[in-house]
C-alpha cells in the first residue's frame, strides 16, 4: 500500500476572494522551504500543487523541480487563479524546462462578469484570458482550464469549455464541494441537477467524440460529478489515505481534502513512519466509514485506475449510444 497521488498545498496566501472557498480569509501560517519536499514519497505519479495561490511563492519553480526530481518525473499540475500573469509567465519557461509533464491549470468560472463575481476580483476574467493567451504564445501546451460549477454559473459551463478548446487547451470541471479544514466552508450547495446535466452532457459528448483516451476518461469522471451532485454518492469507493494524501503548507499530512484526520507531519517524522503509524491506520478506518463523500479528481483518479472495468464499460456503452443517435447516459 503505497501512495501514488497527492494534493500539495504550498501556501494558504491567496489573492482571490472566492465565494466557494474561504482560504483567503485565514492567516496564511507557515510554509515549508523547497528542500523539505524531498521528504515526500518517491512513488507519486500525480501531484497537484495548489494553494491558496501557488504563484505567490517566489520559489514555486524550485518546489516543482524538487518534486519532479524526487518522484522521478511525475505528472505535476500547478493550480492557479491566473491573476498573477506576470509571475506565471516569468515562471513558465523554467517550468517547461523541468519537463513536459509539468502543467498549469487556470481557473475560469464563467464568462466576463460572472467569473469576476465568483472570484471576487474586478477584471479577473480579463486577467485570466491574458494569462491563457500569453501561455499559448510561449508554446506552453500542457495547460488546462478548470471550471468549478455552482448554482450561479452552471449555465456558463459549456461556454467555458468551448473557450478552452478555442485556445487548444484541456478542460476540467467539478462542482463546488465543502471541507471544514481546506476550503474552510460548508456553505456550498448542490447545483440544480437538470441544469448541470444539460451543460455537462454537452461537454461529455464532445469529449467522447475526441481521439484522446484521457478525454474519454474525463467524460466518465463527469458522469460521477452528475451522480455526486444529484445523490451525494460516489461511483467508485474511496482510496484516500491509501493511494493518495493531502499535504498542507506546514507539512501536515491528511488522507484527503475533506476529512480532518491528521496523520502526522513530515517535518517531525519520516513519511514512512507516518504512513505506517497509528494515526494513519485510524484515518483509513475513518475514510471507510466517511459520512462526507466527495467526488474530486484527486481521489477519484486512483479509484478509477483500480477499477478500469468501470470507466471502460461506461465509455463503450456511451460510444454505442452516440453511434445510434442517442445521448450520453449519466
Amino acid at each position: 500500500m503505497i501512495p501514488v497521488d497527492a494534493v500539495i498545498a504550498v501556501t494558504y496566501r491567496c489573492d482571490s476572494r472566492c465565494n466557494m472557498c474561504n482560504i483567503w480569509q485565514l492567516s496564511p501560517g507557515g510554509e515549508m522551504a523547497p528542500e523539505f519536499y524531498r521528504r515526500i514519497p518517491s512513488t507519486l505519479n500525480d501531484v497537484n500543487l495548489s494553494g491558496g495561490e501557488p504563484f505567490l511563492r517566489e520559489d514555486i519553480v524550485e518546489i516543482a523541480g524538487t518534486i519532479y526530481e524526487r518522484c522521478r518525473s511525475p505528472r505535476i499540475v500547478i493550480s492557479t487563479n491566473g491573476f498573477q500573469h506576470r509571475r506565471i509567465l516569468h515562471a513558465a519557461p523554467s517550468l517547461m524546462k523541468i519537463g513536459k509533464k509539468v502543467g498549469i491549470a487556470v481557473s475560469l468560472d464563467g464568462i466576463g462578469e460572472m467569473h469576476d463575481g465568483i472570484r471576487g476580483v474586478d477584471g479577473g476574467f480579463d486577467k485570466v484570458i491574458e494569462t491563457l493567451k500569453q501561455l499559448g504564445k510561449l508554446g506552453y501546451t500542457n495547460v488546462r482550464v478548470a471550471f468549478t460549477a455552482q448554482r450561479e454559473n452552471v449555465k456558463h459551463l459549456g461556454a467555458v469549455y468551448d473557450l478552452s478548446r478555442q485556445f487548444g487547451f484541456e478542460f476540467t470541471t467539478s462542482v463546488a464541494q465543502n471541507s471544514d479544514f481546506y476550503f474552510f466552508t460548508d456553505e456550498n450547495q448542490k447545483v440544480e441537477p437538470d441544469k448541470l446535466r444539460d451543460e455537462m452532457k454537452y461537454v461529455m459528448r464532445k469529449e467522447l467524440l475526441s481521439l484522446s483516451p484521457k478525454r474519454w476518461l474525463r467524460s466518465y469522471f463527469y458522469s460521477g460529478v452528475l451522480q455526486y451532485n444529484a445523490m451525494g454518492s460516489r461511483m467508485i469507493g474511496c482510496r484516500a489515505g491509501r493511494d493518495s494524501f493531502f499535504l498542507d503548507p506546514e507539512g501536515n499530512i491528511f488522507p484527503c481534502l475533506s476529512l480532518e484526520r491528521k496523520m502526522g507531519n513530515i517535518l517531525e517524522h519520516s513519511f514512512e513512519e507516518i504512513w505506517r503509524g497509528e494515526a494513519a491506520v485510524g484515518s483509513r478506518k475513518a475514510v471507510d466509514v466517511c459520512s462526507m463523500p466527495c467526488w474530486m479528481i484527486c481521489t477519484a483518479r486512483t479509484s478509477m485506475k483500480r477499477r478500469p472495468d468501470k470507466p471502460a464499460g461506461w465509455i463503450m456503452k456511451n460510444w454505442g449510444r452516440l453511434l445510434t443517435g442517442r445521448g450520453v447516459s449519466d
